[in-house]
């Protein structure tokens, strides 16, 4: 049985119920209309009662695929549906539009798996998010009724390394030193000092800083949420808080004017390559975790500024404290 529920901050509707196989799922239906999201009540009601009769109905890739993109679009964050989006492209290179569903068992799906390295070159990082991208579509076919296994749930990522990539305080210094706009020194120094993503930082509005409590909130919002749907709250560093009064003074209605996050990322490749220093917004993020916890932070408390949902997410930064701290005392140089 299926149900749905208003979100009083929001005003979204969701929907709650559980699966065939006996798994709760509770998810926005990117809907405020009441009579819309009964509609798509009934219409989840359905495929949950021909997926417990065992009833399928095997469609095309190419279909199923159109199916999901249009909801993946409706109910997920930007970046995620263009994660689902450029996967999609990617499995109907592979298999083909017109390939049943009914037709990708397994073996094919590992196959799917090498052609990511092998032809298309792709890292095993991005590899795997293609990997877990694809399982949750065919997970979603089972849940519709067009499949009765999901052929993705054996498949292993590829082993990675657990290092994740920050700048050292060489390569920091470098970094900021070619910056000699200020208001693209801010907004670098706003992901340097709260660890937020590119996308919430675009969707940061001066309604979410708060001055006076010296706080940021990063919530959702009727157009945006964040990746975990999860909202925290960011203290204000003393460094940063001179910076965010100048651009409230630039601009009122947004703290970076920016409309999208791959401006962001355009303007970080720009001065990567001015500075000779790679750097993206989450490599930014990397960092501040990274030297939180080489300044003894709590890994609980550096959760709940990344706002990760699990804990084991964190864990890695603490073993790269040890990393960064190594590097810190490679720049004492003692002439003597």
């Amino acid at each position: 049985m299926a149900t749905i529920y208003r979100d009083t901050k929001s005003g979204y509707w969701y929907i709650n119920y559980i699966t065939v196989d006996g798994k709760r799922v509770r998810r926005s239906l990117g809907t405020r209309d009441r009579k819309l999201a009964e509609l798509k009540l009934k219409e989840i009601e359905l495929e949950l009662a021909k997926g417990r009769l065992g009833f399928t109905s095997d469609i095309e890739l190419g279909a199923f695929l159109e199916k999901f993109l249009e909801w993946s679009k409706a109910v997920k964050a930007r970046e995620t549906y263009r994660t689902d989006l450029k996967t999609a492209e990617n499995l109907t290179a592979y298999f083909g539009s017109r390939t049943r569903l009914s037709r990708i068992n397994t073996a094919k799906a590992e196959g799917f798996k090498l052609f990511l390295v092998e032809h298309k070159g792709y890292s095993k990082t991005t590899a795997n998010i293609r990997l877990r991208h694809a399982k949750a579509m065919f997970s979603k076919a089972v849940e519709w009724g067009h499949l009765q296994t999901n052929p993705f749930s054996r498949v292993k990522p590829f082993k990675e390394s657990e290092k994740l990539k920050y700048l050292t305080p060489q390569e920091l210094k470098a970094l900021f030193s070619v910056i000699e706009d200020e208001l693209h020194k801010a907004y670098f120094v706003l992901i340097f000092y709260t660890g937020m993503r590119a996308s919430e930082a675009v969707n940061l509005g001066w309604e979410d800083v708060d001055l006076d409590k010296n706080i940021i909130i990063v919530r959702n919002k009727a157009n945006f949420h964040t990746k975990t749907y999860r909202e925290r709250v960011i203290p204000i560093h003393p460094d940063l808080k001179p910076w965010l009064e100048k651009l409230k003074r630039i601009n009122r209605n947004k703290v970076i004017h920016y409309a999208h996050p791959s401006n962001v990322n355009k303007l970080f490749r720009m001065y990567s390559k001015k500075a000779g220093v790679y750097c993206t917004p989450h490599k930014l993020r990397h960092t501040f975790a990274t030297l939180l916890a080489s300044k003894g932070v709590s890994i609980r408390a550096i959760q709940e500024l990344l706002g990760h949902t699990r804990i084991s997410t964190t864990e890695i930064y603490a073993k790269m404290a040890s990393d960064y701290l190594s590097e810190s005392v490679k720049q004492l140089n003692l002439d003597v």
